[in-house]
Formats: structure tokens, sequence, C-alpha cells
């Protein structure tokens, strides 16, 4: 059995999580053709998703990004150190808010 895959240059291997979005586009893709010929071969087709192509280059890109801002972190330690921290009770309220919008309804998941 022979297998073809279309519209997908991404030469590293995949990772689990690329995997998973790789195995979600699959299932929303068009039905794979295949079949038996007479010689007892079958092919296969997928075709990636524009959407699981844009998941992958994310995928790449915050994985090239650091996970610690360091220079945030030494402005802000050197603030403190310094008493030059401001708090902003307004900014703080609206990040909470901003968060609990994106929280499913407790009504939604009693179901």
């Amino acid at each position: 059995m022979s297998g073809k895959i279309s519209g997908f240059t991404n030469s590293q291997p995949a990772s689990p999580a690329t995997s998973a979005a790789g195995q979600r586009s699959a299932a929303t893709a068009s039905p794979a053709t295949g079949g038996t010929s007479g010689s007892g071969t079958a092919t296969d087709s997928v075709q990636i998703t524009d959407t699981a192509s844009y998941l992958v280059t994310a995928e790449q890109t915050l994985s090239d990004m650091p996970v610690i801002n360091s220079g945030r972190v030494a402005e802000t330690t050197d603030a403190l150190a310094n008493g030059t921290y401001k708090v902003s009770p307004e900014r703080i309220a609206n990040q909470l808010l901003q968060f609990e919008r994106l929280l499913p309804d407790d009504e939604d998941t009693a179901a």
C-alpha cells in the first residue's frame, strides 16, 4: 500500500501536539480515496487542511520563543528594588474579567 500526503511541507518529525492536530484535520478532510485494484494494492490520500498547516507553523514559532522574558523579569526586579513598581487595580480587574469571559458557564459544564 502506498501513501501520498499533499499540501504539507514540514520536514521535522511530528510532535504529539502536531500529530493530534493532524489527526483532527485528517478527520475533517475529505475522505481518503482508495480501493484495491486487480493487483491487490491500495492507494490512500490525505490532504492537510489550511488550519492544520497554520497550527504547525504557530507551534514552530512558539517553540523558538523563550518561556521566560528575561528582560521583563529584570525590569520588574529593578522596579521592585527601587520602589517604583506600580500596581494598577483597574488593569488587574480587566485582565481577570477578560479571563473569566473565556471560561465556560457553569450551566454549560453541568450537562
